[in-house]
This record gives C-alpha cells, structure tokens and sequence, in this order.
C-alpha cells in the first residue's frame, strides 16, 4: 500500500512540474516561502519538489486563490 501511495505521489509531482508554466510558478511562489520550511525550498532549487507539494497538501486552506487555482488546474 505504502509503495503505491509513493508511485502515485511521484507521478503526481512530475506532472505537474512539467506542466508549470512561469505564470503558474509566480502565483505559487508567494505561498512557497509563505508557507514551506526551508528545508522543503531547498530541496526544491536542486529539483526535489515533492516537499513543496507535501506542504501544499498540509497548508491547502492557507494558500493563495491564485496558487489554489494553478493547483486545481493540475488537479492536486
């Protein structure tokens, strides 16, 4: 079970990283360093975006309208 949640949310990440278009990145960003630990950023700048994505989930009624929407869109 473990190991199909895991695969899920890898693909869910990817998905949506390669669909991210600079617009959707602006409206996120805010709510990023808003909301997400250091640590999360960090992995986040070397290419590890699945802390931003688990701090979105935790902080889904905190985001932004706008970062809310982009998420939405991408169906997460």
């Amino acid at each position: 079970m473990v190991r199909i949640v895991a695969i899920v949310g890898i693909m869910l990440c990817a998905a949506a990283a390669e669909a991210q278009t600079s617009a959707e990145r602006a409206a996120c960003r805010p709510d990023v360093f808003r909301l997400c630990s250091a640590e999360q950023i960090a992995l986040a700048a070397m290419g590890d975006r699945s802390g931003i994505y688990a701090c979105f989930r935790e902080h889904r009624r905190d985001l932004s309208r706008a970062c809310d929407r982009v998420l939405k869109a991408h169906g997460l």
